[in-house]
């Protein structure tokens, strides 16, 4: 199956999944629109600074259960 997730993933928001599997079932679990939200709101950033920042929040968000 292939997911959002494995489409087009930011490597920022890779890296840090890969570093956290219970983020990543929270992550793989979301609808793929949901999923799609986290990917281009990492991907809008211009900075590179800014997309690790925003991926780590993602990362913050899924393990508080926000999605």
């Amino acid at each position: 199956m292939d997911t959002v997730a494995t489409a087009g993933t930011p490597n920022e928001l890779e890296a840090t999944l890969a570093d956290n599997t219970r983020a990543r079932e929270r992550f793989e679990k979301l609808s793929p629109s949901h999923q799609r939200e986290y990917i281009e709101w990492i991907r809008e950033a211009k900075k590179p600074e800014t997309r690790k920042r925003r991926a780590r929040r993602a990362i913050e968000m899924l393990l508080d259960g926000n999605s």
